[in-house]
């Protein structure tokens, strides 16, 4: 997840590509979304890759593809190859976050794992946060051409040291699919997760809660705080900011309340969530020009209470064997990526259906499209309530 900030020198680098193709809003549009459409495609093969090649294999060789993919989006000399390029990154990508937790559940034991998903998801928020100034800086000195070769140079050097010092499994223990009495089977494995009532409950919380954390931190939560509150776009990055500030506390706190205070992960994931809608229904009910000292608190609570994602995350985990957890998490991440596509389309589809007030919308038409994700979040907790919990996890 990646925070917006600051959006006025963000800016700066989309335009320099912009108007080295001339790309006009639809192209422009493509050349970022397709990073994104290929990193979620990534993720059905993704899973079974992790469980049955591994982790370290995984990640080393499509850490070689981003680079690759980053050094043709450098080098392109056309829209097409550019595409390509960004195409490429993004399955580069695709298997970081979830190649991460698969090593976390091979190395530790299942009362860290909640802990080490916090700091994970805490870390990768902390770099986007503090990489985006340099990013832009960057892209003012050297160019994006010049700024996406060193990205290039760094993605090859991470994914041959993840390949020379990351192993699979602490030595000694052997891999699940490597005992005949537990083999691995791609089938069986898709039908073991697809055929589960209580993934496909935590699937669809995966889809409303980080498609709204996205929507909201990727997208509409800065042209919201403009639009109706009047801020500039670095005002309104200052407000975003405190989204990732509550996310980069909460989700190692929220691990280790989960594995060593509350021996239940699902009680604890639905009075995390449940406090998540809080925030929300201040989007929609209470929020307007005039309470503008509420806009830090609201965006930092909605960082803060999404952290129960880390719960949801280990509580899925714990529902499947070891053979198939890169299944069962990539999958559940697919949903994750598609609820951020979708929430976001349809947020927008809402919100223009009111008439501008001059170049900005209405208070009103953001309250309706906050609803959107609001309710999704309501329905998907109540399925939730059906999940079945496998583990319980003992107080230390």
């Amino acid at each position: 997840m990646r925070p917006v900030l600051p959006l006025a020198q963000i800016e700066e680098a989309v335009g320099q590509v912009a108007c080295q193709f001339a790309l006009g809003a639809e192209r422009l549009g493509l050349l970022s979304s397709v990073f994104f459409l290929v990193f979620a495609a990534a993720q059905v093969p993704l899973g079974p890759a992790l469980d049955f090649i591994g982790p370290r294999k995984v990640i080393s060789a499509l850490g070689c593809v981003g680079a690759l993919g980053s050094l043709i989006f450098a080098l392109a000399p056309a829209y097409g190859i550019a595409v390509l390029g960004r195409g490429l990154t993004g399955l580069g990508m695709a298997c970081m976050y979830m190649g991460t937790l698969t090593l976390a559940a091979n190395w530790y034991p299942p009362r860290s794992f909640a802990t080490v998903t916090g700091i994970v998801a805490s870390l990768g928020n902390t770099g986007a946060l503090t990489a985006t100034l340099p990013l832009a800086l960057m892209a003012a000195s050297l160019g994006w051409r010049g700024s996406f070769l060193l990205f290039s140079a760094v993605n090859l050097l991470l994914a041959i040291l993840a390949w020379v010092i990351v192993r699979d499994r602490p030595e000694g223990v052997r891999p699940p699919s490597a005992d005949p009495a537990d083999s691995f089977s791609l089938p069986r494995a898709f039908g073991a997760v697809l055929g589960s009532f209580s993934f496909w409950s935590i699937a669809l919380l995966n889809f409303s809660i980080a498609g709204s954390f996205l929507a909201v931190q990727g997208l509409w939560g800065g042209p919201y705080l403009m639009d109706v509150f009047g801020l500039t776009p670095v005002g309104a990055g200052s407000v975003l900011s405190s989204i990732a500030v509550g996310y980069i506390v909460g989700c190692p706190l929220t691990g280790m309340i989960s594995d060593r205070l509350v021996s239940s992960r699902k009680k604890l994931t639905l009075a995390v969530l449940s406090l998540y809608l809080l925030p929300w229904l201040g989007l929609v009910l209470f929020l307007a020009p005039g309470r503008e000292s509420f806009l830090y608190p609201a965006y930092l609570s909605i960082g803060l209470f999404a952290s129960g994602s880390v719960l949801f995350i280990t509580h899925l985990k714990e529902l499947f064997p070891a053979r198939m957890v890169g299944t069962a998490l990539s999958l559940s991440n697919l949903f994750a990526i598609g609820g951020a596509g979708v929430l976001q389309y349809l947020m927008g589809v809402i919100i223009e259906r009111h008439p501008p007030l001059g170049r900005a919308y209405p208070l009103e038409a953001y309250r309706e499209a906050f609803l959107l994700p609001l309710a999704a979040m309501i329905v998907s907790l109540v399925l939730y309530l059906r999940a079945e919990e496998r583990t319980a996890v003992p107080k230390q």
